[in-house]
């Protein structure tokens, strides 16, 4: 949504219009980069006390109204702290996000006044019902970039084969070659194979094979001495792998910084997190809406 002019039955603290006197209502917004999801820091400036006060007692509060009309996006944020941090999903956004401040009455106001009104409506109480706009920041439009080296968007440095030995009924990992080598038994290879038609299924196929082989690299270079972890540098996933958590998460491999990382932690966000992905098609297809907490 975009903020237009408009006229409201009651005065509206707002940069384009003169409903109050005194008084202001600004919002600094800071977009930085969290793995592949956006980190949001909202920085809320009131000087109206009288809307200050209404936030302080449950009244009010500030509302950020967060839509990115080439994905359908759209999501509220809602705080009564000046301070407020959002994470965005990466997958939820692509093109132009458009963020809009507001303040917004969750509860009815009786009789609402300020001594910061326009001298126009001094003296004149408003009664205000809850999910009323009571202020209005300055819309901010960021251009959502899709330019990131997603590795679970890469599976050029995947590859999914068949072992050869019939007598093996685990999958197994070669990170000796060009590509991470998925090693799976004849069955499990055609499951798979077959199950990778659909789409909404990679999610799940993810989570069994690219997590656990990721981790087991990842867990792999983590041993090494640092000097000697670059004699793979010839290598495609060693390449995307080692750009991917500089970029994208500040961790150089060759660093003793990567020493102390959680490979499973790690290779989840790399991928995205499918996990979750991957419960939500499963709870959907078997109509499943919860249990009992183990």
């Amino acid at each position: 949504m975009e903020i237009k002019y408009k006229l409201y039955p009651y005065p509206v603290l707002s940069s384009y219009s003169n409903d109050y006197g005194t008084g202001s209502f600004d919002v600094a917004i800071d977009i930085v980069r969290d793995g592949y999801d956006l980190r949001i820091d909202f920085l809320a400036t009131l000087t109206c006390k009288s809307l200050q006060d209404c936030i302080k007692q449950g009244l009010a509060k500030f509302v950020y109204h967060l839509e990115c009309a080439q994905t359908g996006f759209r999501t509220v944020v809602q705080t009564d702290k000046v301070s407020e941090v959002y994470t965005l999903l990466n997958k939820a956004v692509n093109g132009k996000l458009q963020i809009c401040p507001f303040i917004v009455a969750v509860d009815d106001l009786k009789g609402f006044t300020s001594p910061d009104f326009h001298e126009d409506y001094q003296g004149i109480a408003f009664d205000i019902e809850a999910g009323c706009v009571m202020a209005v920041g300055k819309m901010v439009t960021v251009d959502i970039s899709k330019d990131i080296d997603d590795l679970a968007n890469t599976p050029s440095i995947f590859n999914i084969s068949k072992n050869p030995d019939e007598n093996c009924k685990q999958m197994l990992v070669d990170m000796s070659q060009r590509k991470i080598i998925i090693k799976l038994p004849l069955s499990d290879f055609y499951s798979y194979k077959a199950l990778s038609a659909t789409p909404l299924a990679l999610p799940i196929l993810n989570s069994l094979t690219v997590i656990p082989a990721l981790v087991y690299v990842l867990e792999e270079l983590r041993a090494l001495p640092i000097q000697e972890r670059s004699e793979n540098s010839d290598t495609l996933w060693y390449k995307v792998l080692s750009k991917a958590l500089l970029t994208q998460f500040d961790c150089d491999i060759e660093s003793e910084e990567f020493s102390n990382q959680n490979c499973l932690v790690l290779a989840q966000k790399l991928i995205d997190n499918p996990v979750t992905d991957a419960f939500t098609f499963l709870t959907s297809s078997f109509g499943a809406a919860g249990g009992d907490e183990l």
